[in-house]
Protein backbone atom coordinates (compact mmCIF):
# COMPACT_ATOMS: atom_id res chain seq x y z
CA UNK A 1 0.00 0.00 0.00
CA UNK A 2 3.27 2.51 0.77
CA UNK A 3 3.66 2.49 -3.18
CA UNK A 4 -0.23 3.62 -3.38
CA UNK A 5 0.42 5.77 -1.56
CA UNK A 6 3.89 7.56 -3.12
CA UNK A 7 1.48 7.44 -6.61
CA UNK A 8 -1.72 8.73 -5.03
CA UNK A 9 0.94 12.01 -3.52
CA UNK A 10 2.00 12.48 -7.43
CA UNK A 11 -1.20 12.56 -8.72
CA UNK A 12 -2.06 15.00 -6.37
CA UNK A 13 0.99 17.29 -6.93
CA UNK A 14 0.52 17.53 -10.56
CA UNK A 15 -3.25 17.86 -10.88
CA UNK A 16 -3.48 20.25 -7.88
CA UNK A 17 -6.58 17.98 -6.88
CA UNK A 18 -7.53 17.49 -3.42
CA UNK A 19 -8.64 14.66 -2.33
CA UNK A 20 -9.20 11.39 0.30
CA UNK A 21 -9.73 7.69 0.21
CA UNK A 22 -11.45 5.86 2.67
CA UNK A 23 -12.67 2.44 3.44
CA UNK A 24 -16.48 1.63 4.36
CA UNK A 25 -16.60 1.83 7.51
CA UNK A 26 -14.58 5.53 7.72
CA UNK A 27 -11.11 3.93 8.17
CA UNK A 28 -8.38 6.55 5.89
CA UNK A 29 -6.17 5.10 2.96
CA UNK A 30 -4.81 8.58 1.89
CA UNK A 31 -5.47 12.37 2.28
CA UNK A 32 -4.19 15.20 0.56
CA UNK A 33 -2.22 17.67 2.89
CA UNK A 34 -4.82 20.20 2.05
CA UNK A 35 -7.86 18.44 1.98
CA UNK A 36 -10.69 19.29 4.02
CA UNK A 37 -14.22 17.44 4.96
CA UNK A 38 -17.20 19.57 3.94
CA UNK A 39 -20.10 19.92 3.05
CA UNK A 40 -19.48 20.24 -0.87
CA UNK A 41 -17.66 17.40 -1.33
CA UNK A 42 -18.90 14.85 -2.98
CA UNK A 43 -18.22 10.83 -2.35
CA UNK A 44 -17.74 8.52 -5.93
CA UNK A 45 -17.12 4.57 -5.13
CA UNK A 46 -13.57 3.28 -5.67
CA UNK A 47 -13.04 -0.30 -6.06
CA UNK A 48 -9.09 -1.62 -5.41
CA UNK A 49 -8.30 -5.23 -5.93
CA UNK A 50 -11.26 -6.93 -4.20
CA UNK A 51 -12.55 -4.23 -1.47
CA UNK A 52 -14.67 -1.30 -1.86
CA UNK A 53 -13.62 2.63 -1.12
CA UNK A 54 -15.29 5.87 -1.25
CA UNK A 55 -13.29 8.61 -2.95
CA UNK A 56 -14.17 11.98 -1.36
CA UNK A 57 -13.52 15.02 -3.47
CA UNK A 58 -14.32 18.66 -4.00
CA UNK A 59 -17.38 19.04 -5.89
CA UNK A 60 -15.42 21.36 -8.20
CA UNK A 61 -13.26 18.76 -9.15
CA UNK A 62 -16.39 16.49 -9.97
CA UNK A 63 -15.24 16.58 -13.46
CA UNK A 64 -12.27 15.03 -12.82
CA UNK A 65 -13.49 12.57 -10.98
CA UNK A 66 -13.70 9.38 -13.58
CA UNK A 67 -10.32 10.11 -14.37
CA UNK A 68 -9.08 10.03 -11.00
CA UNK A 69 -10.52 6.93 -10.31
CA UNK A 70 -9.50 5.42 -13.65
CA UNK A 71 -5.98 6.38 -13.23
CA UNK A 72 -5.85 5.39 -9.41
CA UNK A 73 -7.70 1.30 -9.72
CA UNK A 74 -5.29 1.05 -12.97
CA UNK A 75 -2.14 1.73 -11.05
CA UNK A 76 -3.32 -0.55 -8.10
CA UNK A 77 -4.71 -3.48 -10.54
CA UNK A 78 -1.09 -2.74 -12.10
CA UNK A 79 1.10 -2.84 -8.96
CA UNK A 80 -1.24 -6.37 -7.49
CA UNK A 81 -0.67 -8.05 -10.34
CA UNK A 82 3.29 -8.04 -9.58
CA UNK A 83 2.60 -9.46 -6.04
CA UNK A 84 1.89 -12.74 -8.25
CA UNK A 85 5.31 -12.24 -10.27
CA UNK A 86 6.48 -15.31 -9.28
CA UNK A 87 3.36 -17.09 -11.25
CA UNK A 88 4.49 -15.07 -14.07
CA UNK A 89 8.16 -16.28 -14.03
CA UNK A 90 6.55 -20.18 -14.17
CA UNK A 91 4.73 -19.08 -17.01
CA UNK A 92 8.02 -17.81 -18.93
CA UNK A 93 9.12 -20.99 -18.08
CA UNK A 94 11.68 -20.28 -15.26
CA UNK A 95 12.01 -23.28 -12.34
CA UNK A 96 11.71 -20.98 -9.00
CA UNK A 97 9.81 -21.59 -5.86
CA UNK A 98 6.69 -19.76 -5.12
CA UNK A 99 6.02 -18.72 -1.74
CA UNK A 100 3.15 -20.76 0.52
CA UNK A 101 0.06 -19.21 0.19
CA UNK A 102 0.11 -19.45 -3.41
CA UNK A 103 1.44 -23.30 -3.37
CA UNK A 104 -2.13 -23.36 -0.95
CA UNK A 105 -4.09 -22.26 -3.69
CA UNK A 106 -2.43 -23.52 -6.77
CA UNK A 107 -2.86 -27.42 -4.79
CA UNK A 108 -6.47 -27.00 -4.34
CA UNK A 109 -7.27 -25.16 -7.78
CA UNK A 110 -9.49 -27.10 -10.36
CA UNK A 111 -9.55 -24.98 -13.22
CA UNK A 112 -7.35 -22.39 -15.31
CA UNK A 113 -9.18 -19.48 -17.29
CA UNK A 114 -7.44 -17.33 -19.81
CA UNK A 115 -9.88 -14.10 -20.15
CA UNK A 116 -9.04 -12.62 -23.93
CA UNK A 117 -10.37 -9.01 -24.14
CA UNK A 118 -10.77 -6.21 -27.04
CA UNK A 119 -10.34 -3.52 -23.97
CA UNK A 120 -8.60 -2.41 -21.06
CA UNK A 121 -7.05 -5.63 -19.41
CA UNK A 122 -6.99 -3.82 -16.04
CA UNK A 123 -10.80 -2.74 -16.31
CA UNK A 124 -11.19 -6.52 -17.00
CA UNK A 125 -8.85 -7.45 -13.78
CA UNK A 126 -11.13 -5.28 -11.86
CA UNK A 127 -14.31 -6.67 -12.82
CA UNK A 128 -13.05 -10.42 -12.08
CA UNK A 129 -11.60 -8.58 -8.35
CA UNK A 130 -14.99 -8.17 -7.60
CA UNK A 131 -16.84 -10.98 -8.71
CA UNK A 132 -14.33 -12.91 -6.93
CA UNK A 133 -13.28 -11.77 -3.52
CA UNK A 134 -12.41 -15.03 -1.93
CA UNK A 135 -8.79 -15.67 -1.30
CA UNK A 136 -8.93 -19.01 -3.06
CA UNK A 137 -9.06 -17.33 -6.57
CA UNK A 138 -5.90 -15.58 -7.73
CA UNK A 139 -6.38 -13.43 -11.21
CA UNK A 140 -3.55 -11.52 -12.95
CA UNK A 141 -2.47 -10.35 -16.14
CA UNK A 142 -0.05 -11.81 -18.75
CA UNK A 143 0.89 -11.23 -21.88
CA UNK A 144 -2.18 -8.59 -22.26
CA UNK A 145 -4.31 -11.35 -21.44
CA UNK A 146 -6.59 -12.06 -17.88
CA UNK A 147 -5.43 -15.20 -16.32
CA UNK A 148 -7.02 -16.84 -13.23
CA UNK A 149 -6.63 -19.72 -11.07
CA UNK A 150 -8.40 -21.20 -8.18
CA UNK A 151 -11.11 -23.96 -7.10
CA UNK A 152 -14.25 -23.58 -8.96
CA UNK A 153 -17.89 -25.65 -8.75
CA UNK A 154 -19.16 -25.25 -12.45
CA UNK A 155 -16.48 -24.70 -14.34
CA UNK A 156 -18.01 -23.75 -17.64
CA UNK A 157 -21.01 -21.48 -15.85
CA UNK A 158 -18.17 -19.63 -14.30
CA UNK A 159 -16.36 -19.23 -17.64
CA UNK A 160 -20.19 -17.78 -18.71
CA UNK A 161 -20.51 -15.57 -16.30
CA UNK A 162 -16.82 -13.74 -17.01
CA UNK A 163 -17.30 -13.20 -20.02
CA UNK A 164 -21.19 -11.83 -19.72
CA UNK A 165 -19.84 -9.11 -17.03
CA UNK A 166 -17.08 -9.01 -19.30
CA UNK A 167 -19.70 -7.79 -21.89
CA UNK A 168 -21.92 -6.24 -20.04
CA UNK A 169 -19.23 -3.69 -17.72
CA UNK A 170 -17.07 -2.91 -20.95
CA UNK A 171 -19.23 -3.61 -24.13
CA UNK A 172 -16.20 -5.55 -25.67
CA UNK A 173 -15.40 -8.63 -27.40
CA UNK A 174 -14.56 -11.01 -24.94
CA UNK A 175 -13.33 -14.57 -25.61
CA UNK A 176 -12.81 -17.06 -22.17
CA UNK A 177 -11.19 -20.30 -22.47
CA UNK A 178 -10.08 -22.88 -19.69
CA UNK A 179 -8.59 -25.95 -18.54
CA UNK A 180 -10.46 -27.59 -16.16
CA UNK A 181 -8.19 -30.26 -13.97
CA UNK A 182 -8.87 -32.59 -11.44
CA UNK A 183 -7.90 -30.78 -7.77
CA UNK A 184 -4.34 -31.32 -6.84
CA UNK A 185 -3.29 -32.09 -10.39
CA UNK A 186 -2.56 -28.65 -11.68
CA UNK A 187 0.55 -28.06 -13.66
CA UNK A 188 0.19 -23.90 -14.09
CA UNK A 189 2.54 -23.61 -17.39
CA UNK A 190 1.03 -27.04 -19.06
CA UNK A 191 -2.36 -25.72 -18.31
CA UNK A 192 -1.72 -22.55 -19.64
CA UNK A 193 -0.64 -23.62 -22.44
CA UNK A 194 -3.66 -25.70 -23.19
CA UNK A 195 -5.72 -23.17 -22.31
CA UNK A 196 -3.88 -20.65 -24.63
CA UNK A 197 -3.74 -23.41 -27.72
CA UNK A 198 -7.52 -23.16 -27.24
CA UNK A 199 -7.19 -19.70 -28.65
CA UNK A 200 -5.16 -20.55 -31.09
CA UNK A 201 -7.80 -23.56 -32.39
CA UNK A 202 -10.83 -20.56 -32.45
CA UNK A 203 -8.77 -18.88 -34.64
CA UNK A 204 -7.55 -21.45 -36.85
CA UNK A 205 -10.67 -23.32 -37.56
CA UNK A 206 -12.68 -20.01 -36.93
CA UNK A 207 -14.66 -21.98 -33.98
CA UNK A 208 -17.72 -19.69 -32.86
CA UNK A 209 -17.58 -20.50 -29.39
CA UNK A 210 -16.71 -17.15 -26.92
CA UNK A 211 -16.54 -19.58 -24.52
CA UNK A 212 -14.08 -22.46 -25.09
CA UNK A 213 -13.46 -25.50 -23.50
CA UNK A 214 -9.68 -27.20 -24.06
CA UNK A 215 -10.97 -30.49 -23.16
CA UNK A 216 -13.76 -30.93 -25.71
CA UNK A 217 -11.38 -29.72 -28.74
CA UNK A 218 -10.89 -33.35 -29.51
CA UNK A 219 -11.02 -33.45 -33.40
CA UNK A 220 -9.68 -29.81 -33.38
CA UNK A 221 -6.12 -31.30 -31.94
CA UNK A 222 -6.06 -34.83 -33.33
CA UNK A 223 -6.16 -32.05 -36.96
CA UNK A 224 -4.05 -29.51 -35.70
CA UNK A 225 -1.34 -32.35 -35.16
CA UNK A 226 -1.58 -34.32 -38.47
CA UNK A 227 1.45 -34.18 -40.72
CA UNK A 228 1.56 -31.49 -42.83
CA UNK A 229 2.10 -33.84 -46.36
CA UNK A 230 -1.29 -36.24 -44.88
CA UNK A 231 -3.55 -32.81 -43.91
CA UNK A 232 -2.47 -31.74 -48.51
CA UNK A 233 -3.28 -35.19 -49.29
CA UNK A 234 -6.99 -35.13 -47.35
CA UNK A 235 -7.57 -31.41 -48.11
CA UNK A 236 -6.95 -32.70 -51.98
CA UNK A 237 -9.40 -34.95 -52.11
CA UNK A 238 -12.30 -32.24 -50.22
CA UNK A 239 -11.30 -28.89 -51.03
CA UNK A 240 -13.66 -29.12 -54.17
CA UNK A 241 -16.24 -30.33 -52.68
CA UNK A 242 -16.26 -28.23 -49.65
CA UNK A 243 -15.89 -25.04 -51.66
CA UNK A 244 -18.60 -25.81 -53.27
CA UNK A 245 -20.83 -25.34 -50.82
CA UNK A 246 -22.97 -22.46 -49.80
CA UNK A 247 -23.10 -20.51 -45.94
CA UNK A 248 -26.37 -22.35 -45.53
CA UNK A 249 -24.75 -25.69 -46.14
CA UNK A 250 -21.64 -24.92 -44.80
CA UNK A 251 -23.33 -23.83 -41.27
CA UNK A 252 -25.79 -26.69 -41.36
CA UNK A 253 -22.57 -28.94 -40.87
CA UNK A 254 -21.20 -26.88 -38.52
CA UNK A 255 -24.12 -26.90 -35.76
CA UNK A 256 -24.84 -30.82 -36.48
CA UNK A 257 -21.75 -31.24 -35.35
CA UNK A 258 -21.74 -29.17 -32.61
CA UNK A 259 -24.73 -30.99 -31.37
CA UNK A 260 -23.43 -34.09 -31.50
CA UNK A 261 -24.54 -35.08 -34.55
CA UNK A 262 -28.28 -34.90 -33.19
CA UNK A 263 -30.58 -34.40 -35.85
CA UNK A 264 -33.56 -32.52 -33.20
CA UNK A 265 -31.17 -30.30 -31.44
CA UNK A 266 -29.54 -29.18 -34.97
CA UNK A 267 -32.93 -28.50 -36.23
CA UNK A 268 -34.14 -26.88 -33.63
CA UNK A 269 -31.10 -24.56 -33.33
CA UNK A 270 -31.17 -23.95 -37.16
CA UNK A 271 -34.81 -22.78 -36.68
CA UNK A 272 -35.64 -25.57 -39.55
CA UNK A 273 -37.90 -28.59 -39.73
CA UNK A 274 -36.82 -31.72 -38.95
CA UNK A 275 -37.08 -33.01 -42.83
CA UNK A 276 -35.46 -29.91 -43.83
CA UNK A 277 -32.69 -30.74 -42.13
CA UNK A 278 -32.20 -34.77 -43.41
CA UNK A 279 -32.90 -33.13 -47.10
CA UNK A 280 -29.67 -30.92 -46.14
CA UNK A 281 -27.50 -33.97 -44.98
CA UNK A 282 -29.05 -36.46 -47.67
CA UNK A 283 -27.21 -33.90 -50.05
CA UNK A 284 -23.77 -33.90 -48.30
CA UNK A 285 -24.26 -37.67 -48.67
CA UNK A 286 -24.47 -37.32 -52.12
CA UNK A 287 -21.83 -34.83 -53.09
CA UNK A 288 -19.48 -36.27 -50.75
CA UNK A 289 -20.35 -39.94 -50.45
CA UNK A 290 -20.03 -39.74 -46.33
CA UNK A 291 -23.10 -40.00 -44.68
CA UNK A 292 -23.12 -37.83 -41.62
CA UNK A 293 -25.46 -39.19 -39.02
CA UNK A 294 -22.89 -42.06 -39.15
CA UNK A 295 -20.53 -41.89 -36.17
CA UNK A 296 -17.66 -42.83 -38.06
CA UNK A 297 -17.87 -41.19 -41.46
CA UNK A 298 -18.50 -38.23 -39.69
CA UNK A 299 -15.63 -38.41 -37.72
CA UNK A 300 -13.64 -38.62 -41.13
CA UNK A 301 -15.50 -36.10 -42.78
CA UNK A 302 -15.26 -33.47 -39.68
CA UNK A 303 -11.59 -34.28 -39.68
CA UNK A 304 -11.61 -33.40 -43.12
CA UNK A 305 -13.80 -30.30 -42.79
CA UNK A 306 -11.30 -29.14 -40.20
CA UNK A 307 -8.44 -29.34 -42.51
CA UNK A 308 -10.32 -27.11 -44.88
CA UNK A 309 -11.31 -24.56 -42.89
CA UNK A 310 -7.68 -24.54 -41.49
CA UNK A 311 -6.42 -24.04 -44.70
CA UNK A 312 -9.06 -21.78 -46.22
Amino acid sequence: MDDLKIFLQEIQKNSGIQFKISSKNGKEIYASASYSEDCSNVYRPLTLGKEKFLLKIDKKYEVCSKLLIYSIENKYNEMRSMRYKELVDILDGKSININKELNGILSSSSAIFIVNLNSDVYDGLNIINQMYNENKIISFIYKSEIIIVGDFEDVYEHAVSIREAMISNLFCKCIVSFVEIAKGKLNLKDDYEKARESLIFKKIFSLKDEVIDYNKLFFEKIVYYIETNLKREILHKFKEKFDSFDSEMLNTIEEFVNNGLNISSTAKKLYIHRNTLIYRIDKIKKETGFDIKNFKEAAVFIIAFLIWKEYK
